[in-house]
């Protein structure tokens, strides 16, 4: 247990889905609801790329597509993240963006350093996570002239780089802890690996309650996975409540047979459907923001073999109409759930407690569905905007098209 946390990981190069999951570990911590937005852009990713000063990507995508190419390349991508408690973030001023990129920009030598990277050499891209209860910064870094394979990272380097963090960011809180100790010695550089461990115990028992809480639900939570990481933070507990009703009213108005897909609802039942769609965008801003997120790339990628703004117009209100039925479907999948548990033999307090609990999961269904419908897309935007950067004749382009605008629609 620690006053700061730091984790380091990397997909083997060789693993044939690594340069893909590169790619959206990139998106995934550039854009996910709670990450901190670059001014007047739509992500937070900043970094350098090459010496020199830091910059604020104009997109996430460059950095994706550079960390997707220099994968299939067999170079490794390192992720790592650092994390504070709330208060000690606030303690050492990491209060935004500004503060969490000069810190990093402080501390990013020394990441290299025990991971054998000369700084003229790394690579590297970040993004902040303003989480409620562990702030903590995403960084995706790599050797560009690294041109040996490495297949292990023994943990004792995380360890340094842990300890080496520590001694760095609590320099004055080490000394008055050795102060009090009676153990001050001029010079930090001098402050031992021991006295960190001293520290880190001090520091724990000081409340070790707050720093139980904190270690569980930071190390507990994978934070490099697109699908796992729980999204309970993103929408109020009185709305999942307010779901679950709603839930019991549109069942409650269900057919009695036949099967439950969104072409196949009478027109009353459809209309009730869309209206909590409709709601469900309205009270959470991440489902929205999701939605029209999902859209737009869908749009890019219209566009393209088609720049006419009438059908690019069109095309954007078809893919509004996908995404509010895909969130249709995973509703109708949670109705047909609530029909089971009426087949049960239990109490009405229970009921009402799973119900609560389903509309949960299905909030937590939704934006899980969305964000990998996101990543894909970018993906497939990625793909196709190279494939037509060939010598396609305006024909061939055309027929291609038309050939493919429709696939994925239904699912």
């Amino acid at each position: 247990m620690s006053i700061l946390i730091y984790k380091q990981r990397f997909f083997h190069p060789n693993h044939p889905k690594t340069a893909k999951s590169n790619y959206c570990h990139i998106g995934y911590i550039a854009t996910r609801p709670g990450a901190v937005k670059n001014e007047g852009m739509n992500h937070g990713l900043f970094g350098k790329l090459r010496p020199g000063d830091l910059q604020e990507f104009s997109s996430w995508q460059e950095v994706a597509r550079l960390a997707r190419d220099l994968s299939r390349q067999k170079k490794n991508m390192y992720r790592s993240v650092i994390s504070f408690k709330r208060d000690t973030a606030l303690e050492l001023g990491l209060t935004n963006q500004k503060a969490w990129q000069q810190y990093i920009e402080q501390h990013i030598s020394t990441i290299a350093a025990q991971n054998h990277i000369k700084g003229k050499n790394l690579c590297w891209a970040a993004a902040v996570h303003n989480e409620k209860e562990h702030p903590h910064l995403h960084v995706v870094f790599w050797d560009r002239q690294q041109d040996i394979l490495k297949n292990y990272t023994h943990p004792e380097i995380p360890n340094r780089i842990r300890r080496q963090l520590i001694k760095d960011t609590f320099a004055y809180k080490i000394k008055q802890f050795c102060a009090l100790r009676d153990q001050f010695k001029s010079g930090i550089t001098e402050i031992t690996d021991r006295m960190v461990s001293e520290f880190e115990l001090y520091i724990k028992n000081l409340n070790p309650k707050s720093f139980k809480v904190f270690y569980k639900r930071f190390m507990n939570e994978d934070e490099d996975s697109l699908h796992r990481l729980p999204k309970h933070h993103l929408f109020q507990q009185s709305h999942a409540a307010a779901l679950a009703e709603k839930l019991v009213q549109l069942r409650a108005n269900m057919p009695k047979t036949g099967r439950l897909a969104y072409q196949l609802l009478p027109p009353a039942v459809k209309s009730m459907l869309d209206e909590l769609v409709q709601e469900l965008m309205k009270t959470n801003p991440y489902l929205a923001q999701m939605v029209e997120d999902y859209v737009q790339v869908k749009v890019q990628i219209a566009m393209l073999y088609d720049t006419d703004p009438e059908r690019i117009a069109n095309y954007r209100e078809k893919y509004l109409t996908e995404a509010k039925k895909r969130i249709a479907n995973r509703i109708l999948g949670t109705v047909r759930t609530l029909i089971k548990m009426e087949r049960e033999v239990s109490m009405e307090q229970n009921h009402r407690i799973r119900r609560q609990y389903l509309a949960e999961q299905l909030l937590v269904g939704i934006l899980d569905m969305l964000e990998s419908l996101i990543m894909n897309g970018n993906i497939d935007y990625d793909d196709k905007a190279k494939a037509m950067g060939t010598e396609l004749s305006k024909q061939a382009k055309k027929e291609w098209f038309l050939k493919h605008r429709d696939k994925g629609v239904e699912r």
